[in-house]
């Protein structure tokens, strides 16, 4: 099956656009326009937004039956009114907060860092510790031996004489 299909070429997956037309600017526009060409497209500038409002306002395209504008330019004034009218961040706004991201990650690397850091420290104590506290029990149980032979003897002394001095009291009697 695999030998009837064809293989696929980089035509047959990509397919090339042709670019959009420039939008005409009309020759007896007085007003600088609010479109910046930059080389990649950077979020519209609140001061930017302001502009277009108040452009549109100024050029009345939206008086009621008083402008001489095309429902299509009517529309587009609604368009670009609603379009402005959603408050967007501020780039200077999304750089301050990635900002405060990347040093908030950076703070918890840092401290996840210290407690592990902090947690081996811990268990190496912990094992100096055990290893401490069974050489004492280990240093007591031999010293407990010894001292316990000495008692044993010292005890069995001292029954010893006990029972001597007792059988020389029955032998009296």
């Amino acid at each position: 099956m695999s030998q009837d299909c064809t293989p696929l070429a980089l035509d047959d997956l990509v397919h090339i656009m042709s670019p959009s037309p420039a939008p005409q600017i009309l020759a007896d526009d007085s007003e600088p326009s609010v479109h910046r060409k930059t080389p990649s497209p950077e979020p519209v500038q609140e001061s930017d937004i302001i502009r277009m409002r108040k452009r549109i306002m100024d050029m009345r395209i939206l008086d009621n039956g008083q402008s001489h504008s095309s429902l299509r330019e009517k529309e587009l004034a609604e368009m670009v009114l609603r379009l402005t009218s959603v408050p967007r961040p501020d780039s200077d706004q999304l750089v301050r907060q990635a900002e405060m991201i990347s040093a908030l990650t950076q703070q918890r690397d840092l401290l996840i860092h210290q407690a592990e850091e902090q947690r081996l420290r811990w268990n190496s104590e912990k094992d100096g510790w055990n290893r401490m506290s069974e050489a004492l029990i280990a240093q007591q149980a031999k010293n407990r031996t010894v001292s316990d032979n000495d008692d044993a003897e010292r005890i069995n002394t001292t029954v010893e004489a006990d029972n001597k001095s007792l059988r020389q009291r029955v032998n009296k009697v």
